[in-house]
């Protein structure tokens, strides 16, 4: 320990004897081990730590499945529920549970919508959770009949009602009805995503015939001991018994066991964040040959030291172990100030992600976990960064270097080693600004795509009749009815209109059939988008009709079923001729929906998001259809954000229980819902930036030092007859054959780096030729930078001087 702590002190020493190169080093590993330390949290929080549950990993989410349809995920009634309950063996508890926005209304405050969660008492008790305040309903409260309950969750209760202490028992109304609180879950609890509120499921099987009520969603807790794969097994018999029951509701229907927490992030997502993590590895190990390198050439400067240590005795261990613990000291001192900059990174990604409502699991903080990972990071560095010029150092021929005068011929010349250091770190960096660039491209397209109207001044917000009010089509077509008529005479709205979805917003899509065509199967009908609008809807986005005419007044239940549909549904099934006319038939072979006139023709307006490429999409009037959540399509004269309080007192004025939510301008509203390629953008776009930077320094770092140990070289060639243009061209050409050799190994990289992120790019091709042609130009015009410095020195040494000096 005392040799440890003298080496540790010698170190520290030799650090602040080079300020320079010590705080470069400092800074290569502090980028390093901080990006490392920050994508590890991130993946910790949200794809390894789990449920916030006693024995998180027993409890699984149960689907449904079709392989032969194609479909991995499916409902499961309460009735195959139910049977699976009875016949399993495996799980110490099931339950079930939908989702469901719930409209919260009292005396005293505004409405307010709550992500809801309708759930069996099994449900919490699978969890393990109990409540902070109150109970959970019981059995009898679960039935269609019992009484009206609900818990609320924490922030509900602290935001809304105060805390107060008397909460229990307090009625409300819930989608318009008296409901009493009986209480509240504990901090953190979100169960199943992001809930803050939850009912009594009221699912009864003995009411309903077999394959009718709502698809639920359904999981379990695991009894001790018990595997996935064996509760799989189990529950496969079950779904196979079931299917030989029931062939007209089950055949080819499947189950499917996995970990509930894979219900959220897929596996495209999981391939994303594992293909980042493996991305500040490299940027880690960028730093480390950039240390080590640096290491490198004070060894070379320091090789009379080692010589002479050596000759009094030192053994090659205590020579390797001098350079190991300078390598530790920089290393620690990169973990200090990374920590803090992985601090600040949680902190930024935790801001952008708030309002994106994450799941309640997702927990991303700098905690025992990612602090181990940042201290093996540390020890990585210190190994992978020290051992080679510690092993360089310990092997060097001790009688070569004292003859050697001139320091520069010695057996601990920096050569092919630091060169191929180099170009590693540029093949390392190729990669990284692959991904970087193409983050930036997907950015770049998102935020100038062209709607075809101006996003920024359509006011739009979301609202969701409750079915206890507005149980049939006619009520429903009142509302619509009332708020449109109010909605225009807000001052400040152009045009109003509502409909079931957004341009750029992610709609259902609708097997349908064309008139005259015949399809063998249900698989084999075409899809589309499908959206209920009123008349105004086309008018208040800012577009007109192609062809054909717009939705009127007329269009109502009793008059002529219509349609308009897009350009580009136009294009593809009706082979570019016009489609007014023309009629189309909604649902499968054997569907009894009335065939639709199409009427119309409309702009292509990124109907399946505005990733979609097809454009494909049916509209149809509200009023000749049904539906209970829909959008307010309102364009503005001036600013949309403005426009909200009237808004909402127009609603207010028709049903004072109902909440807005999703509210602003639409082109904020789509921002929000394609975060992610902002957020993972900015995070590809810094591992970049950091790989490009300690590259370069790396590079620049190597080529100083080499020009600096070969002044005599130098200084010989200039007597020789070479001038300036000569050394220039020699610095150069040592520089860029680095670079090239490194491009070529990166753009392979690059390569495998692009696919592993195709999942989450916008509109940009994983080998998009203009991101690797600028890829190239930077680099080449950093290394060619970082070259010239040492170059033009190298170029102006004085030859006198030079073989003086020696």
């Amino acid at each position: 320990m005392e040799s440890l702590l003298r080496d540790l002190r010698y170190g520290a020493r030799m650090i602040r004897k080079t300020p320079g190169t010590s705080l470069v080093a400092v800074l290569a590993l502090s980028f390093g081990i901080g990006l490392t330390t920050l994508m590890f949290s991130i993946i910790y929080g949200a794809l390894i730590r789990g449920l916030p549950f006693d024995e998180p990993q027993e409890i699984v989410l149960i689907d449904r499945t079709n392989l032969q349809q194609g479909r991995n995920s499916i409902g499961v009634s309460i009735h195959d529920f139910e049977d699976w309950q009875v016949a399993q063996r495996t799980f110490d508890e099931m339950a079930v549970f939908s989702t469901s926005a719930v409209n919260l209304s009292d005396e005293d405050g505004s409405p307010e919508r709550l992500d809801g969660a309708l759930m069996t008492p099994s449900a919490f008790r699978a969890t393990g959770v109990q409540p902070l305040l109150g109970r959970i309903h019981t059995d009898e409260e679960e039935q269609p009949d019992g009484a009206r309950v609900m818990l609320v969750g924490w922030g509900v209760w602290q935001q809304r009602f105060g805390a107060a202490p008397d909460i229990i028992g307090r009625t409300v109304r819930v989608n318009g009805e008296a409901t009493t609180i009986i209480g509240v879950m504990p901090r953190g609890f979100g169960f199943p995503n992001a809930h803050n509120a939850w009912l009594p499921l009221r699912e009864d099987a003995d009411r309903i015939q077999r394959g009718e009520g709502r698809w639920l969603r359904a999981f379990g807790r695991l009894r001790d001991g018990t595997t996935v794969a064996q509760a799989q097994a189990d529950l496969e018999q079950v779904a196979a018994r079931i299917a030989r029951d029931h062939p007209a509701l089950n055949e080819s229907v499947g189950v499917r066991v996995r970990p509930f927490t894979e219900s959220t992030i897929g596996s495209e997502e999981r391939t994303v964040l594992w293909t980042m993590f493996g991305a500040v590895i490299f940027v880690l190990l960028i730093a480390c040959a950039n240390v080590a390198n640096l290491l490198l050439a004070r060894a070379l400067i320091r090789s009379k030291e080692v010589g002479v240590r050596t000759a009094l005795g030192a053994s090659r261990l205590n020579v390797a172990m001098q350079f190991l613990t300078e390598s530790f000291a920089l290393a620690l001192a990169g973990l200090a100030t990374g920590t803090v900059l992985a601090w600040f990174g949680v902190r930024m990604f935790n801001n952008a992600i708030a309002g994106t409502r994450p799941p309640f699991w997702i927990d991303i903080r700098i905690d025992a976990a990612p602090l181990l990972v940042a201290f093996g990071a540390t020890m990585l560095a210190t190994l992978a960064s020290g051992a080679i010029p510690a092993l360089r150092a310990a092997r060097a021929n001790t009688q070569e270097i004292l003859k050697d005068e001139s320091r520069g011929s010695s057996s601990l010349r920096m050569g092919r080693l630091s060169r191929a250091l180099v170009m590693a770190e540029m093949a390392l960096s190729v990669g990284l600004l692959a991904g970087a660039g193409l983050m930036i491209r997907s950015v770049v397209q998102l935020h100038t795509i062209d709607m075809g109207f101006d996003a920024s001044r359509v006011y739009t917000t979301r609202l969701q009749l409750p079915a206890t009010q507005y149980a049939d089509a006619e009520a429903r077509q009142r509302f619509v009815d009332q708020l449109e008529l109010r909605l225009t005479g807000v001052q400040g709205i152009e045009s109003a209109a509502i409909g079931t979805a957004l341009p750029g917003m992610s709609w259902g899509e609708t097997s349908f059939a064309l008139e005259g065509e015949a399809y063998m199967e249900d698989r084999d009908l075409p899809v589309a988008v499908n959206t209920l609008v009123t008349p105004d809807y086309f008018t208040s986005l800012g577009v007109d009709v192609l062809s054909g005419r717009a939705f009127t007044a007329q269009d109502r239940m009793g008059a002529l079923p219509v349609a308009v549909v897009t350009r580009a549904f136009e294009r593809r099934f009706f082979d570019n001729t016009s489609a007014v006319g023309r009629r189309i038939r909604l649902g499968g072979r054997d569907s009894e929906a009335p065939w639709l006139t199409i009427v119309g023709v409309a702009p292509d307006m990124f109907a399946a998001g505005l990733d979609d490429t097809d454009h494909s999409a049916i509209y149809r009037p509200m009023a000749q259809s049904n539906a209970n959540n829909f959008a307010i399509v309102a364009r503005t004269r001036g600013s949309a954000e403005a426009l909200a309080p009237a808004i909402r007192a127009a609603v207010s004025a028709i049903d004072p229980d109902l909440p807005l939510y999703s509210e602003g301008s639409l082109d904020r509203v789509l921002e929000r819902q394609y975060w992610f390629y902002g957020v993972f953008g900015a995070l590809f776009i810094a591992f970049g930036a950091a790989a490009l930077f300690l590259a370069s320094v790396g590079l620049y770092g190597v080529m100083a030092f080499s020009v600096s140990q070969r002044r005599r070289e130098m200084g010989v060639r200039m007597a020789m007859g070479a001038n300036a243009h000569d050394l220039l061209g020699l610095v150069l050409r040592q520089g860029m054959t680095q670079t090239a050799v490194g491009l070529v190994l990166g753009t392979a990289f690059a390569l495998g780096v692009s696919r592993l992120l195709a999942a989450i790019l916008f509109q940009v091709e994983p080998r998009d030729p203009a991101v690797f042609a600028a890829i190239v130009v930077v680099l080449v015009a950093t290394a060619t930078l970082a070259c010239w410095i040492p170059a033009r020195r190298a170029a102006r040494v004085d030859p006198l001087e030079a073989l003086r000096s020696e």
